[in-house]
């Protein structure tokens, strides 16, 4: 039984290898000026949905873009602007921990880490309550349950398993968010999804 169970893990880590590596150069594929574009479209559905759902937030949990991801430093700007509270994650490698670091400098705050990620410097403060907090969570694939496909290692599952009370929030390409996910019990749904074209909400709008 024991080895069947192993075998059948086995099988879907392969399966979500492969999904991951097919959705990953789908992203890759879009051209610079489809890139720049389709990420203008999240951040004004990123905005609207701030405004209408969370007028009052302040503190954030983001994400610094890399590769083909959606790129929100535009919208991080804007939010600096407005007073608001971003902090950025650090990739702990050998316990697979995020611990996140307030930035108040899109251009000076950063240094190349884990992963070749751009991650805050460890000189500026760190995140220690996490009460009224929205993230704002990267990811390969969607799907209309606002269930996430990361990228394999579990550091966004591990942190929102024991932080319950954060709002988050994917954010995506139309092209990354397929009608049906497969999930594990470790996975953890997510209460938006937002891409250039709609959004999604957990149990429907």
């Amino acid at each position: 039984m024991k080895m069947a169970r192993l075998k059948t893990l086995e099988k879907n880590m392969e399966i979500n290898k492969d999904l991951r590596l097919k959705y990953k150069e789908i992203r890759d594929n879009l051209t610079a000026k489809e890139r720049i574009l389709l990420s203008e479209n999240v951040v004004l559905n990123l905005t609207a949905l701030l405004e209408s759902d969370f007028k009052g937030a302040s503190i954030f949990l983001c994400f610094y873009p890399f590769g083909s991801e959606v790129n929100l430093i535009p919208f991080y700007d804007k939010l600096l602007k407005e007073n608001k509270s971003l902090y950025f994650p650090v990739s702990n490698i050998d316990n697979h921990k995020l611990t996140f670091y307030r930035i108040t400098d899109l251009n000076k705050d950063f240094t190349r880490g884990t992963f070749g990620i751009m991650e805050p410097n460890l000189s500026l403060s760190q995140l220690e309550a996490f009460d009224n907090i929205i993230a704002i969570t990267p990811g390969l694939i969607f799907d209309e349950n606002c269930n996430r496909c990361g990228y394999g290692a579990g550091f966004y599952d591990r942190f929102f398993t024991k932080h319950t009370n954060i709002k988050k929030i994917g954010i995506a390409f139309h092209q990354q968010v397929i009608d049906n996910l497969e999930t594990k019990e470790w996975d953890v749904p997510l209460d938006y999804i937002v891409t250039d074209n709609r959004l999604i909400k957990r149990g429907g709008l």
